[in-house]
């Protein structure tokens, strides 16, 4: 396939669209306003209705304006990079569409010249409001600092296996790397009065690719606690099962966390009420807490050095604690349909690495998996200085509304009931029956004592039947109650 037919078939993104030829200057302008002010991005020009018609029909006054649109109609200039794409018609004639790329911005507000902004969100082009422009305005210092200089970072302080796979990712084969980490936004230069340029990585070159990032960002870690039960235990109650503070360049810190969290994650035994079988499935989809850990990486604020990114593990759920508030225009109203980059130059990296898979599809990829396991909703807890994404595995209640016939007994009663009623009916349902030791066994907190009141209550209830010989027969069981 021709790069002009990936322009056709490709997706208008938050990084990429295609227009017309004819298509307004001023309207191109504020397309490339709102890429800059955004994760960067490219518009195609000479596709119509999905068709590829060029510009070469287009005056040359008429091209060099678009070419000059970040110049002539942007405050302050825009540098926009342009090229033209040639194609073959099919009657063998040649045409060339244009197109023109710009790079995010870190620490400016592009407008146009009516004092407008505007932004990319999704793959529309949005003006921006006066309380929106002011949360911009607001969140450049923080994105500012992804492309902080840190001088006393070297190369030699790079991780010698991820510069390799970086080089690797880029097709680069040249011998100076400061060329590739300059192009991709990791380092900045300076032109000394000889002519020569002095390089310098930035804290997003550090994050993506320093052995150690640590040495120059403290917060650049994820700490990891599992506990055993519900709820965080401290003192002498404190019931931690495994706690480890991983670090390492982002992506191989990504990899290191997942390799963690699944070997504490459980399966659990449930019917499948489709095929009648009953089948293992993992207590979360593993597209949502990786997905949610990499959003933490991703979109975490790097400049609160106070705060880690942690993932926390209960009996019930995961909790994934990301610095920072929710990022620009981004609400938790409009989170699974929009999209705004804290670190753009972080997040087109992990795009490219292929652990991000399309900009602004994250949240609403973990709403859909959560959905599609009969689980929860995931929950966002946000305050100005952190984002925390709430998994609930809630086994138990997958398995009631797995089957609608569970549904009709207990949908009215159901959240009356205790956690260890909830368990005891789970096990009934999947197993046949329950009985006071596998109930006790099921969960490290629930005890002996609990079981048996747990029982004896849904007992009293009419829920559960009591199959025994005698009153203290030691084979006694439960099930469900036919009446029921």
């Amino acid at each position: 396939m021709t790069e002009a037919q990936e322009f056709v078939d490709r997706s208008e993104s938050s990084i990429f669209d295609r227009k017309a030829a004819e298509y307004d200057v001023k309207k191109v302008a504020n397309t490339l306003i709102a890429f800059a002010n955004a994760d960067g991005g490219s518009v195609v020009l000479g596709i119509k209705d999905r068709k590829l018609e060029g510009v070469d029909h287009l005056s040359n006054k008429r091209k060099n304006d678009l070419i000059q649109a970040g110049f002539d109609l942007v405050i302050p200039k825009l540098k926009v990079e342009h090229k033209y794409v040639k194609y073959i018609n099919t009657d063998g004639s040649e045409g060339n569409l244009l197109v023109l790329s710009v790079a995010p911005s870190s620490d400016i507000i592009y407008t146009n010249t009516k004092d407008e902004v505007y932004l990319r969100v999704g793959d529309e082009t949005k003006k921006l409001g006066y309380e929106d422009r002011r949360q911009l305005e607001f969140d450049r210092g923080i994105r500012n600092y992804e492309s902080t200089v840190i001088k006393d970072a070297l190369l030699d302080d790079l991780d010698a296996e991820m510069v390799e796979e970086y080089k690797k990712l880029y097709n680069f084969e040249g011998d100076d790397i400061w060329k590739l980490l300059f192009s991709r936004g990791l380092a900045k230069r300076t032109k000394l009065a000889n002519g020569s340029f002095i390089y310098q990585l930035t804290i997003a070159g550090v994050l993506l690719l320093a052995e150690k990032p640590t040495i120059f960002v403290l917060g650049a870690r994820i700490r990891f606690i599992r506990y055993a039960g519900r709820k965080t235990t401290v003192g002498k109650n404190m019931d931690v099962i495994k706690e480890e503070l991983i670090e390492g360049p982002i992506p191989k810190l990504i990899q290191k966390t997942i390799d963690v969290v699944s070997a504490q994650l459980r399966t659990f035994t449930t019917l499948n009420t489709e095929t009648g079988k009953f089948t293992s499935v993992s207590e979360y989809p593993a597209n949502t807490w990786e997905e949610g850990g990499v959003n933490a990486v991703t979109h975490r604020a790097y400049n609160l050095n106070g705060d880690d990114i942690r993932v926390i593990m209960y009996d019930d759920r995961i909790s994934i604690h990301s610095p920072g508030g929710l990022p620009s225009v981004i609400t938790k109203e409009n989170m699974r349909t929009q999209h705004y980059s804290r670190n753009p130059y972080i997040a087109r990296t992990l795009v490219d690495i292929g652990w991000v898979k399309e900009f602004g599809e994250g949240v609403n990829r973990i709403f859909e998996e959560m959905q599609e396991f009969y689980l929860d909703d995931p929950e966002y807890i946000v305050t100005n200085t952190s984002t925390d994404l709430v998994l609930k595995n809630n086994i138990v209640m997958r398995t009631v509304r797995r089957d609608k016939a569970l549904q009709n007994k207990l949908g009215k009663v159901w959240d009356n009931l205790t956690f260890v009623e909830q368990m005891a009916i789970v096990q009934v349902y999947e197993h046949g029956e329950v009985r006071t030791k596998s109930l006790a066994e099921s969960n490290d907190k629930i005890s002996v004592q609990m079981a048996r009141r747990a029982l004896k209550n849904l007992t009293d209830k009419k829920i559960l039947k009591r199959i025994a010989t005698a009153p203290t027969a030691p084979n006694q069981y439960y099930v469900l109650a036919e009446d029921k």
